[in-house]
């Protein structure tokens, strides 16, 4: 039988209710080492055969206790600040962060739950900073495994990811109204999720991805990372944001066409229609003007607050407003040109609209002016807005 499906049949064990020291023994027989690799294709043919993401989610911690210590070893970037070793690094963060502060927190509370009860809070709080290492394996570091085909283990870690994100939540309200009970249940549960993640980060993701990322690719998940973040690496040796920041600065990804679309940008593409139209749907009316002061672009929505005419294209843009309002014009563009604003608001009423007029220089990333665009919107809808709805809620 292949290695892959004796592993799946393990894997299948797992799921019908048997232990890990039930299949430990077989699962050392066959193998001495697995690879990562092998791990997310059993896990993938388990999809395809039927189990969902969920199942295999709901004993993702099982799968990490058997196939720990287990796992084959691959040469990983030793760079100093190299996104891995900062994301690898960061695990070890959290897991210092658990021992050394968080679980004596806990261990007091649980001891004397009234008089430590705002110490756990803040704790509970700094902990949820976690958010910033999974979401950067989420948007920045599964999209390569999902392009090179490996679907299920991101699916997977996702999930799992939220209910850690969850747990934290929820034992955060448990404290905050002195349910001791709950709040013990959750955190324990939480703290177990987020060391078998640090595992299954380790041991099994970082392979796949030293396999299919390439340094091209390294270079934009560093570039992205700064703007999500870094948590738990200040005082760590190679790894701390400002080692990440110097291995962002050794080089620029360059920017690859994904496709044959006409329309490259660095973070997307477009075929010509799909710009237009994207433009022509925004909630808003845009205005572009160069540093010719002409206009150069207008977008084209059904409903626009002010009339536009293609005739307008390469005008003057003085020319395109009232006399008594071309000395407000000039002066914004001259305020963003000199570097003394970079935008200018105003408002109007116009029967029931209320309108929002909004002025923004536009620049390139050393700073240089490249035009103005100009946002116009109804808002008085916006203005009636209360309460919430969030993206989950029933719409019903």
């Amino acid at each position: 039988m292949k290695r892959s499906n004796i592993l799946k049949n393990i894997i299948q064990q797992l799921h019908d209710g048997e232990s890990v020291d039930q299949v430990k023994d077989e699962f050392k027989h066959h193998f001495k080492d697995v690879s990562a690799a092998e791990i997310a294709a059993a896990e993938q043919e388990l999809v395809q055969d039927g189990f969902t993401v969920e199942e295999i989610q709901t004993l993702c911690d099982v799968h990490a206790t058997l196939f720990e210590d287990s796992v084959t070893p691959v040469a990983e970037p030793e760079e100093l600040g190299h996104p891995l070793q900062v994301f690898k690094e960061e695990n070890q963060g959290i897991l210092d962060f658990l021992d050394h502060q968080f679980n004596i927190v806990f261990k007091k509370y649980l001891e004397q739950p009234q008089n430590q009860q705002e110490h756990l809070k803040l704790a509970i709080h700094e902990l949820l900073k976690i958010d910033k290492h999974y979401t950067r394996k989420e948007n920045l570091m599964f999209p390569y495994l999902e392009k090179a085909g490996i679907t299920t283990p991101p699916k997977v870690m996702w999930g799992v990811d939220d209910e850690i994100r969850e747990l934290l939540k929820k034992s955060y309200t448990s404290v905050s109204d002195g349910n001791v009970k709950s709040a013990k249940k959750q955190i324990e549960k939480a703290i177990k999720k987020i060391v078998s993640m640090v595992t299954k980060e380790n041991e099994i993701l970082a392979p796949l991805l030293v396999k299919h990322i390439t340094e091209e690719e390294w270079k934009v998940i560093a570039q992205e990372s700064v703007h999500i973040g870094y948590v738990f690496t200040g005082n760590r040796e190679n790894a701390s944001p400002s080692d990440a920041m110097a291995w962002v600065k050794k080089g620029s990804a360059n920017m690859e066409p994904r496709n044959d679309a006409p329309i490259q940008l660095p973070s997307g593409f477009f075929q010509q229609k799909e710009l237009t139209m994207l433009l022509n749907t925004l909630p808003c009316d845009i205005t572009f003007v160069g540093t010719d002061d002409k206009v150069h672009f207008f977008s084209e929505q059904k409903e626009r607050v002010f009339p536009r005419t293609r005739t307008i294209i390469g005008r003057d843009v003085a020319d395109c407003h009232p006399p008594k309002s071309i000395d407000v014009v000039n002066g914004i563009i001259q305020s963003f040109k000199n570097g003394e604003k970079d935008s200018e608001t105003f408002w109007i009423q116009m029967g029931d609209k209320f309108i929002l007029i909004r002025y923004f220089a536009v620049r390139d990333e050393e700073g240089k002016y490249l035009g103005v665009l100009e946002v116009t919107e109804d808002i008085a809808p916006l203005r009636k807005l209360e309460g919430e709805k969030r993206l989950l809620s029933d719409t019903k």
